[in-house]
């Protein structure tokens, strides 16, 4: 067969398998890490629904001896204007083992939902316009209603001590900070910007400005500028009152204490970028995901490479040293298919748990 169609097929073919050669070399440095346990909760229907705005997951490691995860399993919505129900299913698991301690259930009928792990292992889930505690077989221990008609920011500090309240109302002055033992309020905070440009850290409070390389940063009564080497889409407190921020698919990470000290520059070659940030419950280590863009690039064919991710790298904050890596399931260009990743770092830094598509895989980093 010698005819144009047969030398365009085998051309194309060609460029694809040199793509497939190239992205498998110069593979950073990582060992295959052997996982201490693999736990299987698909059929606990984890990870089932891709939206995760709909059916919202948290993991976390409560202590080296216990991970929890959470997370709602949405039903089929019947009627577009009126809000289907979800369950909220609850496992917490033997960290060395992977053996479920308990696992409970709990009806939600309102949204919007969110679950997240506070730092006692105690859940703190917002349905609608309420935020409830749970224990962890979910019985619930406090509940909290809020007077407003549009949703409420809800936010966490890395270490799970500060929960950050701020019900939307066009003629609210003030937002609360809860005791997540209680629910009681402990402080008021007076806003000076919308509820969603505020971040939590375990006793600074930071608010993006229209300036996307400032924060204005509240670390003892008063607000003061803080400098951020890039103008990131994704900035965080990651431990203690530390900043990270990472533009989209940045080959660059930044580390800022509250008072502009550039703590850790992480930097990439090119070609690959900066994913999702973790951080470790109330400990001193952070993880990021490294991404490799993937694809070819065509702009005739309206095709171009996309970030998909390859590693889990773990660093200690006070040291700024990298203390573990490892290769997790990315996207195909030839098969793409949805990949949900959760990860979660325990306070020591000891362990670490990723969970791909209802699949969790516990490592030991030393």
């Amino acid at each position: 067969m010698s005819n144009p169609t047969s030398h365009f097929i085998a051309a194309v073919l060609l460029v694809i398998a040199a793509a497939a050669l190239g992205q498998n070399r110069d593979m950073p440095p990582g060992a295959q890490h052997k996982s201490l346990w693999t736990l299987d909760l698909r059929s606990s229907a984890l990870a089932r629904e891709r939206n995760l705005y709909k059916s919202p997951i948290s993991m976390s490691f409560v202590d080296s001896d216990t991970l929890a995860v959470a997370w709602f399993v949405s039903q089929p919505q019947r009627n577009v204007y009126v809000d289907a129900p979800a369950t909220l299913k609850a496992v917490y698991i033997d960290a060395s083992t992977g053996r479920e301690r308990s696992k409970a259930q709990w009806a939600a009928s309102s949204r919007p939902l969110q679950v997240e792990i506070t730092s006692s292992g105690k859940l703190l889930v917002r349905t609608g316009r309420s935020v409830r505690l749970f224990s962890a077989e979910l019985t619930e221990l406090h509940q909290r209603q809020f007077a407003t008609p549009k949703p409420f920011r809800l936010a966490v500090s890395p270490d799970g001590e500060r929960v950050f309240v701020c019900p939307q109302a066009d003629n609210l002055t003030q937002a609360q900070f809860l005791n997540p033992d209680t629910l009681e309020v402990s402080s008021t905070l007076r806003l000076r910007a919308n509820c969603g440009y505020y971040l939590v850290g375990d006793s600074a409070t930071a608010v993006r400005t229209n300036n996307r390389s400032e924060v204005l940063v509240n670390d003892s009564g008063a607000w003061h500028s803080v400098h951020l080497p890039s103008s990131g889409a994704q900035v965080r407190f990651i431990s203690g009152n530390v900043l990270a921020s990472a533009g989209v698919c940045s080959q660059l990470v930044w580390l800022t204490a509250s008072n502009g000290r550039t703590l850790l520059t992480l930097n990439l070659p090119k070609g690959r970028c900066w994913g999702e940030m973790s951080a470790s419950h109330g400990g001193d280590y952070f993880g990021v995901v490294e991404e490799r863009l993937r694809g070819l690039k065509s702009e005739a064919l309206d095709m171009y490479p996309f970030p998909s991710p390859e590693q889990f790298v773990v660093y200690r904050i006070s040291d700024q040293r990298q203390v573990f890596r490892v290769k997790v399931e990315g996207i195909s260009p030839w098969f793409p298919k949805n990949v949900i990743e959760k990860f979660a770092i325990s306070p020591k830094g000891d362990l670490v748990a990723i969970m791909t598509n209802g699949v969790i895989r516990a490592y030991a980093t030393k």
